[in-house]
């Protein structure tokens, strides 16, 4: 891919993370205080990073220099799948807004998912794949976090409601 493609993709990038940003941080203010709330400001939190992250490489390809995926060791991520499910578990009182904001976190995550692996396969130089298929891969953990405590919270409302299957 040309260079001035590969800065295009990476605007396109820039804009998903700040977009998982905005969301995030725009529902810390709705939540009650409390760990399901602490995981949003952790998503946030790597959004944040990995804006950083994507509009350093814009400015170095601008600048005629090469791709640093260096860098993205420094960032590494691991999964808090057990600490969100602990969370969702230990809640008292959930409600339909924190399951709405973690369906919606998980159709922005896919988003982002499908878009990087989509990018890897049209990189034209390994670095440029490797730094797509690593943000593949945390957003990826960003969506099965988020998965595992949907159907935590989806099938504790049902509970609740007396939902039952037939």
């Amino acid at each position: 891919m040309s260079q001035e493609g590969t800065i295009a993709l990476l605007k396109d990038a820039y804009q998903l993370e700040v977009e998982g940003w905005l969301f995030y941080r725009g529902l810390l203010d709705s939540l009650p205080k409390g760990e399901v709330r602490d995981v949003f400001v952790y998503l946030a939190e790597q959004e944040q990073k990995h804006q950083s992250y994507i509009g350093t490489e814009i400015s170095r390809l601008q600048e005629g220099k090469n791709l640093d995926t260096t860098a993205l060791q420094d960032m590494k991520e691991t999964a808090h799948e057990q600490i969100l499910a602990d969370a969702v578990r230990s809640t008292k009182d959930l409600t339909q807004h924190e399951a709405s904001a973690i369906h919606t976190g998980m159709l922005l995550e896919r988003n982002s998912w499908e878009f990087y692996h989509a990018a890897a396969e049209k990189a034209g130089e390994p670095d440029e794949a490797a730094m797509y298929r690593q943000l593949e891969e945390w957003e990826k953990l960003h969506l099965h976090l988020l998965e595992n405590a949907y159907d935590l919270v989806k099938e504790r409302i049902w509970a609740e409601n007396q939902f039952a299957p037939f």
